[in-house]
């Protein structure tokens, strides 16, 4: 085509960089970098654009092909939303004779026509099966929008079976037009040599062993439920501590610990994902036991670095993880949760085992994989 630029190109794909924030990468924000890094790589004869709200990082630039283009208002609320992918980038997206406009993380290009070529992943419905802790500004919008979002994209696309039939249930879609883009574990997550376990026990944990929870401070993702069962492990003799990586969403609090608990539990913040990797590598076992989730990347990841999972029975979880789990729990059950804890500690040969089905069941996700059904994806919506 060449519209617009100085060497001929076969598409112009624009895409939606607003979540690729250099020490912020979330869930949804790690899936769009990988994905995209993958799609542009698979594409070297397209043009892309890479819509921003923030000053876009050299890491973010993706490849020799990507351009980028910055909307100035940070879109961090729902009116901003709202407003920055109206008129903003329809501007943005015509000016630029963009083909198509590609984005990760649910909203659309809502000023162009009906007919554009859009592509979206909706990554779960959180918001409508478990709402609590939500802001009511956000509540609302995700519940006013997304079912839009949702019925307007040419291609609809999430990250697990159950969330596919979730969204079809739900929002009275076709379940066989959904596609499935699953994330996957970085290759940077792998097993750690015993000299790194201890330093990252000396790092995190006081020197001693340590479970770990990664992801946000929600309570979606069950924390209280998890401090309850660490409590109660402890009770019952466990000795191990427990890391807790991630930030609060919506606010700055934090769960109320005993003056004991304190002392073994670590809370350490969001991490840049050179200490994660440490940080998961060096754990003697993941818990990662929330009420609801679209996929559950922190499992994969766990299960990349051989670290024993144990993970709630609900969702999504049961599918991501296969038969690969040490145990699968009932998040509202902190007391069989604990006793799951401390079996892990107990049983070294379970452990193992658990461990090597992790690191198989692992290398069934792959980034290179979710980039290449993506891509097809977009040819499909390109024709």
């Amino acid at each position: 085509m060449g519209r617009g630029g100085t060497f001929e190109v076969m598409a112009r794909i624009a895409l939606n960089g607003r979540l690729l924030v250099p020490g912020k990468l979330e869930g949804i924000g790690r899936f769009t970098l990988n994905t995209l890094t993958q799609l542009v790589a698979l594409r070297p004869d397209d043009a892309f654009l890479l819509v921003v709200d923030r000053p876009v990082d050299e890491m973010f630039r993706l490849g020799p092909n990507v351009e980028v283009v910055r909307i100035r208002i940070p879109a961090r609320r729902p009116w901003l939303m709202r407003w920055w992918f109206g008129r903003p980038l329809g501007r943005v997206l015509r000016q630029w004779n963009a083909d198509a406009f590609v984005s990760l993380e649910g909203p659309l290009a809502t000023d162009m026509p009906p007919d554009f070529p859009q592509l979206t992943v909706i990554h779960d419905l959180n918001f409508e099966h478990r709402p609590e802790g939500l802001p009511q500004r956000w509540r609302d919008y995700y519940q006013t929008e997304f079912p839009r979002f949702a019925k307007r994209a040419q291609v609809l696309g999430t990250v697990s079976e159950y969330s596919r039939q979730d969204l079809a249930r739900t929002y009275g879609l076709d379940q066989g037009a959904i596609e499935v883009f699953t994330n996957a574990a970085d290759d940077t997550f792998q097993p750690a040599s015993l000299e790194e376990r201890e330093g990252a026990r000396r790092a995190l944990a006081k020197g001693r062993p340590y479970f770990i929870f990664v992801g946000s401070l929600h309570p979606r993702k069950n924390v209280e439920g998890l401090m309850s069962a660490f409590e109660s492990y402890r009770a019952l003799g466990g000795r191990w501590d427990l890391v807790v990586v991630g930030v609060a969403m919506w606010s700055d609090d934090l769960p109320a610990l005993s003056e004991e608990m304190r002392t073994h539990v670590h809370f350490v913040g969001r991490l840049n994902n050179a200490d994660l990797v440490r940080a998961v590598a060096g754990a003697d076992g993941l818990v990662f036991v929330p009420w609801f989730e679209g996929f559950g990347i922190p499992v994969v990841e766990a299960m990349a670095c051989g670290v024993p999972v144990i993970s709630s029975n609900v969702t999504s979880l049961p599918e991501v993880c296969g038969d690969a789990a040490f145990a699968l729990v009932d998040p509202a059950q902190p007391g069989a949760i604990a006793h799951e804890m401390h079996r892990l500690e107990l049983d070294s040969e379970a452990a193992q085992s658990a461990s090597q089905r992790g690191r198989a069941r692992a290398k069934t996700y792959s980034w290179a994989a979710t980039g290449a059904k993506l891509n097809k994806a977009l040819n499909t919506l390109l024709t």
